[in-house]
C-alpha cells in the first residue's frame, strides 16, 4: 500500500522543489531583514539613493543582456536526460565565453554612460558613479553564474541552494557592514561588490566538490576553457536573444522602471516605501521560488524524452497547485502589512507601504499563477509567440501606464504595474489553447529548428 505522503517524498520534483523552496525562503527572509537595517543605518533617503543605484544599473544591464543563462539551463537538462556529456560542455563554455563578453562590453559602458545618465535623472551624479561601480559584478560575478546554470541544468538542487544562501548570508553582512562603518551608501554598493568575489570563490569550490558526487558528470574547468576557444557566439545566441529580449523586458517593466521612475517624479522616500511594499509582497512568492526554479530544468528533461503527456501534466498541476496557495497567502497577510511595518519600521514608512501593498496585491494574484509560463515558452520553442503575446501587451498596457504616472504621482506607477502584472492572464489562456491542440511530439518540440542545432561537432576534443 502506497503512502501518498511518502510518495510525494520519494519524487524527484518534489524534492528539488523543497530544496530550493528552503533557499529561497532564507534568502528573502535575509534580504527583508537587510532593508529594515538600512532603514535606519541610512534612512529613507539614503536608502533610497542606494536603492535608485542599484536600479539605474539594472537598467543598462537588461538593456543588454544576451539573457543566455536561462535559455541554457533547458539546453544542458536536455543534454543531460540523453546522457550526451559532450553537448553539455559544450553549453557550458557558452555561457561562460558569452557572459565574459557582455560583461566587458557593459563594464565599458556603465563607467561612460552612468555618471551623466544619474545626472540627468535624478540631478545626483554620485548616484551614478555607485552605478558605474556596480557594473564590475557581472565580471566578478561570472563563475557564480556559470556554476548555479550547471547546477540547474544537471539538476543539482542541493549545491545550487547551498550556493544561493552562502551567496546571501556574505552580502547580508558585508552590505551592512558597509553602511554601518561609512553610514553612507557607497559602503552598501562596495559591499555588494565584495561579496560578489566570495560567492565566486564559494560557487568554484562547490562546483569541484560536484564533480566527485556520483552524479551526472561535469565537465572540469580545463575542459570549459578549451571549448571557449572552439565555439562560436553565433551558434547558441539565438534563443538567448529572444529570451533577454522577453526576460529583460519584464525585468525592466517590473522592477526596475517604477523605482526610477518614483525616484524621479516624486523623489528617493518614496522609492524606499515602494521597494519594502514589492518586497513584502515577494514573502508569499517564496512559495513558488523553488517550484519555478525547479520547473525549467524538469520540463527540459521531459522534452529530451519527448513525453507530451508527463510535460502537459507538470505544467497544469504547477500552475494551479502554486498559483492557488499563493493567492490564499496573499489575501491572509494583507491586513497584516500595516501593524507589522509600523513595529518593525520607522513610523512613517507604515501607511505608505501597505497603500503600495494592496495596489500591487491586485496585479500580483494573476501573476502568481504564471509560475511555469516562463519555463513553457523556452523548454517548448514557443518564444516566437511568447514575444508577439508580450509585444501587444505593451503596446496596450505602456500608454495606461504613462497616465497613471503623470497623473498620480505617488502611486501611478504601483497601478500600472498591477495591470502589467494581469496580463500573464492572457499567457495563460494562450497556452490552454495550445495544450488542447497539440497532438503530437513533433507540433510540440519541432517549431524552432535553430533550438536544436548543435553548438560543436560532436566527438571533437
Amino acid at each position: 500500500m502506497k503512502v501518498p505522503f511518502l510518495a510525494w517524498a520519494q519524487n524527484k520534483f518534489v524534492r528539488d522543489a523543497a530544496t530550493l523552496q528552503i533557499a529561497g525562503v532564507l534568502n528573502q527572509s535575509s534580504q527583508l531583514v537587510s532593508a529594515m537595517a538600512l532603514a535606519f543605518l541610512l534612512g529613507a533617503h539614503g536608502q533610497g539613493t542606494f536603492i535608485s543605484a542599484i536600479a539605474l544599473q539594472a537598467l543598462g544591464f537588461f538593456l543588454i543582456n544576451v539573457g543566455v543563462p536561462q535559455a541554457t539551463a533547458s539546453q544542458i537538462s536536455a543534454a543531460a536526460a540523453r546522457g550526451n556529456e559532450f553537448k553539455t560542455c559544450g553549453w557550458i563554455a557558452f555561457l561562460a565565453k558569452t557572459m565574459l563578453v557582455f560583461g566587458v562590453g557593459f563594464l565599458v559602458l556603465g563607467f561612460c554612460a552612468f555618471p551623466r545618465l544619474g545626472e540627468w535623472l535624478y540631478d545626483d551624479r554620485q548616484i551614478g558613479i555607485w552605478a558605474s561601480w556596480l557594473c564590475v559584478q557581472p565580471l566578478i560575478e561570472l563563475p557564480r553564474i556559470v556554476v548555479g546554470v550547471s547546477f540547474q541544468g544537471t539538476r543539482r538542487m542541493l549545491p545550487l541552494a547551498q550556493l544561493e544562501n552562502a551567496q546571501e548570508l556574505v552580502r547580508f553582512f558585508l552590505v551592512i557592514m558597509g553602511a554601518m562603518l561609512t553610514g553612507s551608501p557607497a559602503g552598501a554598493v562596495l559591499g555588494s561588490l565584495l561579496a560578489g568575489f566570495f560567492g565566486s570563490a564559494i560557487a568554484l569550490a562547490l562546483y569541484h566538490r560536484a564533480r566527485h558526487d556520483g552524479g551526472y558528470a561535469l565537465p572540469g574547468l580545463g575542459e570549459i576553457r578549451r571549448h571557449m576557444l572552439d565555439i562560436k557566439i553565433r551558434q547558441g545566441i539565438r534563443q538567448g536573444l529572444r529570451v533577454a529580449l522577453l526576460k529583460n523586458g519584464q525585468s525592466l517593466f517590473g522592477n526596475v522602471f517604477p523605482r526610477l521612475i518614483i525616484g524621479v517624479i516624486a523623489g528617493q522616500t518614496w522609492v524606499t516605501y515602494f521597494h519594502l511594499a514589492h518586497r513584502i509582497m515577494g514573502v508569499p512568492q517564496m512559495l513558488a521560488h523553488g517550484v519555478s526554479r525547479t520547473m525549467l530544468p524538469a520540463l527540459g528533461e521531459l522534452a529530451g524524452k519527448k513525453d507530451v503527456l508527463a510535460f502537459r501534466r507538470l505544467f497544469k498541476r504547477v500552475t494551479l497547485v502554486t498559483g492557488g496557495l499563493i493567492s490564499c497567502a496573499v489575501l491572509v497577510s494583507l491586513p497584516l502589512i500595516q501593524p507589522v511595518v509600523g513595529a518593525l519600521f520607522p513610523p512613517d514608512y507604515a501607511a505608505p507601504v501597505f497603500h503600495y501593498a494592496w495596489i500591487l496585491a491586485i496585479g500580483y494574484v494573476p501573476f502568481w499563477f504564471a509560475v511555469a509560463i516562463e519555463s513553457f515558452y523556452i523548454v517548448s520553442n514557443q518564444i516566437k509567440s511568447w514575444l508577439v503575446l508580450t509585444a501587444i501587451g505593451a503596446a496596450i498596457t505602456i500608454p495606461a501606464n504613462v497616465w497613471l504616472i503623470l497623473n498620480i504621482p505617488e502611486t501611478g506607477t504601483a497601478w500600472g504595474l498591477s495591470l502589467y502584472q494581469s496580463w500573464v492572464l492572457v499567457h495563460l489562456a494562450y497556452i490552454t489553447y495550445f495544450f488542447h491542440s497539440t497532438k503530437s511530439q513533433e507540433s510540440l518540440w519541432g517549431a524552432d529548428k535553430d533550438a536544436q542545432k548543435p553548438l560543436l561537432e560532436e566527438g571533437v576534443s
